[in-house]
């Protein structure tokens, strides 16, 4: 931590004096190592950056501050915040932590504060809102927000607009990157600060990827609170700690099987609770839920509370009704409205033991857990029909639920199993936290077919030029190019094959 503010801030005095800051208990103002360099890079002044901290380190603070900074200085002239999360419950998370920060400092109306996931945009009051792009704060994921901006013509204006483009690491997803690239893509052409904030990106991609963003890399491997590592195994367990870089060091054997730990840990009722369990399904999660609702009941751990009154009779239902009494939980992206609320408040108020979770939970949401056991490391590849360890990137982001900044008091611990002479050789690398694994892009020739019909479809670009100028502008182009001197005549090859093939099958003329 360092006390007070770096020289050259930016913040007004309004906000200085305001509640955005934390303070000691002597009323000094207290920033996070990775704050300060942000506030000294200028992000309080319109500077674009992307800031690369572990979690817990505070950046969710560095977006609140741009975000306050870039309304304070203009919302009276049509300045607006947009802050891009990774998933559904994030969002939701950010949107009500904004609601409550920003919208009593700015006077912001309900209707002026939106939160747009999946199918709904909805402000404030969760009334539709019909025209979000007029409302000065969005919370928004990025898929939505990319469909939001096809939707609506791409109208201009973005020079007002502060992108808050949280976990963006997800733009190396296998999956989901594709369209964040289109999206940042597109945001970084006009947008008048872009600030992107993630907790896991390997040094060489953060600075590709700040260069291409037009902005400042800051960047530090330093955790505010340290998390200690432990890999289980049959003979032995290694560990390590984020204090510093070392090799793992060996300890005697302890239990190696997810509920057996949990046994163990909370036979020391408040020293290692609460716990995240991480699954890498939904079945996993809902098999080790019921396997601890027999044990907690042998336990007898219970509280006396009214339970919540679900307004649909769901399996889920029926199931967190069972368990919340002895306090336990399980949190996964199935879960309804009122589940999720009965679940995420009890995390809130630390009524909760255990949460059995899916990875959803471990995207940013900022909640308090002392202990992160990641029950497995491996998840199933239906196209290869086997089990693949998942990126350090990933398990890291797991792992760093522990130990969350201003809610424990001691370093967070991290627990894992390896069974095979295999599995610990592959476990062990995560013991090494600070290598995490070479980002890929996501956007390449055999994808001009369906990334054409998209963008000529939902009018980013008009003709095949624009189309070719704009893939030549994604962060994938720099990367082939950099490598590939011969990259534009081989794509715009490819991009005229792909056109040729569309107009063939009469999906464009």
């Amino acid at each position: 931590m360092k006390a007070g503010l770096p020289e050259g801030h930016g913040l007004s005095a309004a906000l200085v004096a305001g509640p955005l800051l934390r303070r000691s208990d002597e009323g000094e103002i207290e920033l996070t190592d990775i704050q300060f360099e942000a506030l000294h890079a200028g992000v309080a002044k319109g500077e674009s950056i992307l800031a690369v901290a572990p979690t817990s380190s505070g950046k969710t603070d560095i977006g609140m501050l741009a975000a306050a900074s870039w309304l304070d200085a203009g919302i009276s002239d049509g300045c607006k915040v947009v802050y891009l999360t990774s998933h559904r419950a994030l969002a939701r998370q950010k949107f009500h932590e904004f609601k409550a920060r920003l919208g009593p400092l700015f006077a912001l109306a309900p209707s002026e504060i939106v939160l747009a996931t999946g199918d709904d945009v909805v402000d404030a009051n969760s009334d539709p809102v019909p025209d979000a792009f007029s409302a000065p704060l969005i919370v928004a994921t990025y898929e939505k927000y990319l469909n939001m901006l096809a939707g609506s013509g791409f109208r201009g204006g973005t020079d007002k607009i502060c992108c808050i483009a949280d976990e963006l690491q997800l733009i190396s997803d296998s999956t989901r990157g594709q369209q964040v690239e289109i999206l940042m893509t597109l945001l970084r052409q006009e947008t008048g600060q872009i600030v992107g904030l993630s907790a896991v990106m390997e040094d060489t991609y953060a600075s590709l990827l700040a260069s291409w963003l037009h902005a400042r890399l800051i960047k530090t491997t330093k955790r505010e609170v340290p998390l200690n590592y432990e890999l289980r195994t049959p003979s032995s367990v290694m560990k390590t700690t984020t204090d510093y870089q070392s090799p793992p060091l060996p300890g005697p054997a302890r239990e190696l099987d997810t509920i057996s730990t949990l046994k163990e840990l909370l036979r020391e009722p408040g020293e290692h609770e609460p716990i995240a369990v991480f699954c890498m399904s939904k079945k996993e999660v809902f098999e080790l839920a019921e396997q601890w609702a027999a044990e907690a009941a042998k336990m007898g751990a219970s509280i006396e509370e009214e339970l919540p009154l679900f307004r649909e009779p769901t399996t889920s239902a029926d199931e967190l009704n069972r368990y919340l009494p002895h306090k336990f939980a399980y949190h996964t992206a199935d879960l309804n409205e009122d589940e999720r609320v009965a679940v995420e408040a009890r995390l809130d108020g630390n009524g909760l033991r255990v949460v059995f979770a899916t990875t959803t939970l471990a995207a940013g949401l900022n909640y308090a857990f002392r202990t992160v056991i990641i029950h497995k490391w491996e998840r199933w590849n239906s196209k290869k029909r086997a089990y693949e360890a998942i990126p350090p990137g990933e398990f890291h982001n797991m792992a760093g639920r522990a130990g969350r900044l201003s809610h424990v008091d001691r370093p967070g611990r991290v627990i894992f199993f390896a069974a095979t002479p295999i599995q610990i050789r592959i476990a062990s690398r995560y013991l090494s936290w600070w290598e995490l694994e070479q980002f890929k892009a996501r956007i390449h020739p055999s994808s001009f077919p369906q990334l054409s019909l998209q963008l000529l479809a939902s009018g980013v670009v008009e003709s095949e030029q624009q189309l070719f100028d704009f893939l030549q502008g994604t962060f994938s182009a720099q990367r082939e190019l950099e490598i590939n001197a011969s990259q534009p005549e081989h794509w715009r090859e490819a991009l005229a094959n792909s056109l040729a093939s569309l107009r063939e099958w009469n999906f464009i003329a």
